[in-house]
């Protein structure tokens, strides 16, 4: 059962804060849903009422113009992210991640800010978009701010969200021409199941730097620093991400893996990466 309260579709991102504001810290934002019934559903969150955003314009849009930031509305589903064909191009880790995401039926509700703001350590939409250092547009009673991704999660199911702020846009600077992207995931089973652990990557030509993300591997996802890149073997560079990730992350034992298997397996995804962006296997 899940219980009682109201719902609102709220018809402009202005309605929809003054909704949040004057219900006082007993609403949830409903954009996709997939998270939040569950919750609610398992009693680990009880709202009075829920405020339905994904219907607001604003939200929906995805731009992708050429040599410009890419702008991802917080209620665009996921499928429409797998299926744009200008972020399969420029972007594919960020297509892959989103591809790992449950089924197709569950990604035609889900939306890449449900995911974000979720801020489960094991979410896959995270490490890509922090591999190209997203930032977050973000509205509330108090005006509007940008957040860069990197410090939105402050700890698990926790981000730095004011009461009654929405994000409303994920904007991805401009990538330097010939950036390559990247995304792998070990999971239990084949198909679809949440990450024991996740990494992303974005290899730059322009500063010859390696940036890598890991998820799933402590309380909130990890960037670690730029790797150099230039004069390094894929072999060499291949050794410092797998020791850079291997030092930074911190996992806990749970009902996907162990935080043994954990830290094995991270070097190993580090590795594969990494060869997937220097030899050109990348891609959606």
């Amino acid at each position: 059962m899940l219980g009682d309260f109201e719902y609102v579709r709220a018809r402009s991102i202005s309605e929809a804060v003054r909704l949040l504001t004057e219900a006082d810290g007993t609403a949830a934002v409903f954009s996709g849903g997939t998270d939040l019934l569950v919750e609610i559903r398992n009693g680990l969150r009880r709202p009075k009422l829920l405020v339905d955003v994904k219907r607001i314009e604003e939200l929906a849009r995805l731009e992708t113009p050429a040599g410009e930031a890419t702008t991802i509305g917080g209620a665009v589903p996921l499928n429409r992210i797998v299926e744009d064909r200008a972020i399969r191009d420029r972007i594919p880790g960020l297509a892959e991640a989103a591809f790992s995401i449950a089924t197709y039926q569950l990604r035609n509700r889900a939306t890449i800010g449900g995911n974000l703001c979720n801020a489960s350590p094991a979410a896959d939409g995270i490490p890509p978009l922090l591999a190209v250092d997203a930032s977050l547009h973000v509205v509330g009673p108090d005006g509007e701010r940008d957040v860069p991704l990197r410090g939105f999660c402050v700890g698990v199911k926790r981000t730095c969200l004011k009461r009654a702020e929405i994000v409303t846009e994920i904007r991805i600077p401009p990538l330097a021409p010939g950036t390559r992207t990247a995304f792998v995931k070990q999971q239990r089973i084949r198909g679809h199941d949440l990450a024991v652990a996740n990494l992303a990557g974005a290899l730059s030509p322009s500063d010859s730097s390696l940036r890598v993300a890991i998820g799933s591997c402590a309380p909130v996802p990890i960037l670690l620093d730029p790797i150099e890149t230039s004069g390094h073997t894929i072999e060499a560079i291949a050794a410092e991400a797998a020791c850079a990730a291997a030092n930074a992350i911190s996992p806990i034992s749970d009902v996907r893996a162990s935080a043994e298997y954990r830290r094995a397996v991270v070097p190993v995804l580090a590795r594969r990466l990494v060869t997937r962006l220097m030899d050109g296997s990348g891609g959606a």
